[in-house]
């Protein structure tokens, strides 16, 4: 990482520090979702910074929203991206979703369920970069040089590495959770998401997963483990993050979450630092 990039990691971490997002019983991780309702018209506010590098190119986004419970079994939230992929920071997209906790047997390990559902709202790249919309990594010259890969950003591909899965950014569009949850142990819970995606613009849906282990050691200190992926037969993009989440005074939470590609349409390196606040 050079030392500008390493700048900016920390001016962006240091901005959005001093933003609220959100902490324990709900929401408690990165790549995941969670059945939890926050009770009484209560929620979470969250924001957080992401660092990705793939190859030759970085990115910084940020998507700061809430999450708040309607009734004992059903939550509504809204995000709001925007991202920085070296050409300052541009708006990506608005995102309202919902949340319906699903009425099943608890069991012995206590198993929850629920249904999250969202449509994004996407700003096409070419919207905000007029015709430089496609542009070309070169990956130089020599015998064993692999040809240069073109990235369309306005065409509602995939961000470095298009295809047809669940990593569609910049593409409008219904984005579903099936959640299945239980607690393995007094303070470890499971939790599996089966994640779909149907373009606006038509088109094949994409499958997916999401799964995480998270190891509360006291109330103000959890450690975790969080994998996403694409059920692919090519380009699929597997990725793995380690995570962990310190109580702070006043409702507060920091999250961070450290990652890396298990296969090669995905990032190589992922960093996440997140404040979250539960009021």
């Amino acid at each position: 990482m050079s030392s500008r990039l390493l700048r900016r990691l920390i001016a962006c971490l240091l901005f959005f520090g001093f933003c609220p997002v959100h902490g324990h019983h709900g929401r408690d991780f990165i790549l995941v979702q969670d059945s939890a309702i926050p009770s009484g018209f209560g929620g979470v506010a969250l924001t957080g910074v992401e660092y990705s590098r793939e190859g030759s190119a970085n990115e910084f986004s940020t998507e700061p929203g809430f999450f708040i419970g309607l009734a004992p079994a059903l939550a509504f939230g809204l995000n709001v991206g925007f991202s920085d992929e070296g050409e300052g920071w541009r708006y990506k997209g608005i995102t309202p979703q919902w949340l319906l906790a699903l009425p099943v047997p608890s069991g012995p390990f206590n198993f929850r369920a629920g249904l999250w559902t969202a449509y994004e709202f996407a700003e096409r790249a070419g919207h905000a970069h007029g015709n430089g919309s496609v542009h070309v990594h070169d990956p130089g010259t020599g015998p064993d040089a692999p040809p240069p890969i073109i990235h369309d950003h306005g065409s509602g591909g995939y961000r470095h590495g298009s295809h047809g899965g669940i990593h569609r950014h910049g593409e409008s569009g219904w984005h579903s959770r099936l959640i299945l949850e239980a607690d393995v142990e007094e303070n470890t819970k499971l939790v599996a998401n089966l994640v779909s995606f149907v373009s606006g613009d038509g088109g094949s849906p994409g499958w997916g997963y999401a799964v995480g282990l998270r190891h509360e050691v006291n109330h103000d200190f959890s450690l975790g483990v969080e994998a996403t992926g694409d059920f692919e037969e090519r380009n699929s993009a597997q990725q793995l993050l380690l995570t962990s989440m310190v109580g702070l005074p006043g409702g507060f939470a920091l999250r961070i979450g450290f990652g890396a590609g298990l296969t090669p349409s995905a990032p190589d390196l992922t960093l996440h630092l997140g404040l979250l606040w539960r009021f």
